[in-house]
């Protein structure tokens, strides 16, 4: 925008100064006005922006950022790094994270009109649907169990579909677990009643704000049954409390994670879905779904991502002799105001995450090698997103080094930062670089990790 207005204001400038006056400009006038007078302009521009900002920063940060609050102390404290041993996800451009990362490379990752969802003026809307759930399979498997157990939630369309890719997304990361070395020795001291050496597997799961507490409870036992059927025995499952608003509950644990209890051995699962009427009804009710007179609504997604996490000693029995990537730290904090209703885009909060975050993990900016966001089309959480990386990583093309999954895969709360966790751990280990994952997709909450190269497992 600067460049616009000093290299058109010099024009039109000139221009009429030429005309008014009757004159013909020489070569030297026209190197003058056209160009020299821009840049110069540009340049005063630059400068002043750096001066004060040399200014304004200390005062900006004696005064704890009058802006935004962020929850997080000055020096977050981290533990021990964790290995990602293994991820999973179910997208709708990728039923692996590779499988999305080549689409969103390729920016082949893209929402189109749905064929069965349309607006409250019987227009198709846009979305962002994965055509190979079927979850008619699952339903009358998961509500025969349900009813063995005295169990009768009644669940959604897309609580089905959801619940549906994050089974997949769970046997999928079950796998690792089935051959853990101490299975074995579990179950002869369980005979002869001693204490098991086999670590207490946490089980995370993270479900969308609209879930009752009653779906909440019997989809969870459901996941740990599927635990359970692969090979990991029952009494050696504890499912996590919720500690807070379901969306939030990604950056919640694994800040958690790294503090001073970490477990040694966490799944974390997130699945949604907003392909169907409610949701489409719900957003519209809200005037917050994408249409032609509504271009900065929301786009539905669907999908589940999930992230097996383990400490040093764990991690060395499930994979050994590998080189896993880490997750090095983890930042969180709120927004004073709601960025789907403030008029002007600021990255300072998420510039300030970020920042923080680098400083735990021990990286310097010009180590990342890419960004992975759960940021969508919005013009606010661009333009976010696009000044954290102007100030933080210049050294990123914005066209090639930032993978936006909500921009291609829809929105869907938690499970759209969970599965950029999860590409940022693909990332990581094919690159063998540190990757930064940004949070904005929440109207208020930002989070900021950064998942370090892949790393020798050592205890």
């Amino acid at each position: 925008m600067m460049a616009i207005l000093a290299f058109g204001g010099s024009w039109l400038g000139a221009v009429w100064y030429w005309r008014a006056n009757n004159r013909m400009p020489a070569t030297d006038d026209l190197v003058l006005c056209l160009l020299v007078l821009p840049l110069a302009l540009l340049a005063v521009f630059w400068l002043g922006r750096k001066i004060y900002r040399g200014i304004s920063a200390p005062a900006a940060s004696a005064s704890g950022g009058a802006a935004a609050q962020a929850e997080v102390p000055a020096e977050p404290a981290r533990g021990p790094a964790l290995s990602l041993v293994a991820a999973a996800v179910r997208a709708p451009h990728g039923m692996s994270a590779a499988e999305l990362g080549a689409a969103l490379a390729g920016a082949q990752a893209r929402p189109a009109l749905d064929s069965e969802l349309n607006d409250d003026q019987g227009y198709p809307i846009m979305s962002a649907r994965i055509a190979d759930i079927d979850p008619d399979p699952l339903r009358e498997e998961v509500s025969e169990w349900l009813a063995a157990h005295d169990l009768e939630p009644h669940f959604s369309d897309e609580q089905w579909r959801a619940l549906s890719a994050g089974s997949e997304v769970v046997s999928e990361l079950s796998s690792p677990l089935s051959g853990h070395p101490q299975l074995a020795a579990h179950a002869e001291r369980l005979a002869r009643r001693e204490p098991s050496p086999l670590p207490v597997l946490q089980l995370q799961p993270v479900w969308q704000a609209e879930w009752k507490p009653e779906q909440r409870q019997a989809a969870a036992l459901w996941l740990r049954h599927m635990l359970t059927q692969a090979g990991w025995p029952e009494e050696r499952i504890a499912v996590a409390p919720e500690r807070g608003a379901a969306d939030t509950e990604v950056s919640t644990a694994l800040a958690r994670l790294l503090s001073d209890e970490p477990p040694a051995l966490t799944l974390v699962v997130a699945c949604g879905s907003h392909i169907g009427a409610d949701s489409v009804e719900r957003l519209g009710s809200a005037a917050a779904l994408f249409n032609a007179s509504h271009p900065q609504g929301q786009i539905p997604g669907e999908g589940a991502a999930g992230l097996l996490l383990a400490d040093a000693a764990q991690a060395a029995m499930l994979a050994p002799g590998a080189q896993l990537p880490q997750l090095l730290a983890v930042n969180s904090g709120r927004l004073a105001h709601s960025a789907d209703e403030s008029k002007r885009a600021s990255a300072e909060l998420l510039l300030e995450l970020s920042t923080k975050a680098l400083h735990s993990a021990g990286r310097e900016a010009s180590a990342i090698a890419l960004i992975t966001a759960d940021t969508d089309h919005r013009t606010s959480r661009v333009m976010e997103l696009m000044g954290v990386m102007s100030e933080t990583t210049p050294q990123l093309d914005p066209g090639a080094d930032v993978f936006s999954v909500g921009a291609g895969c829809g929105s869907c709360g938690a499970v759209t930062y969970l599965t950029a966790l999860a590409l940022a751990r693909q990332e990581a280990e094919s690159r063998n670089a540190a990757i930064l994952c940004i949070s904005n997709l929440d109207p208020f909450r930002r989070d900021v990790a950064v998942i370090g190269p892949a790393a020798p497992v050592v205890v």
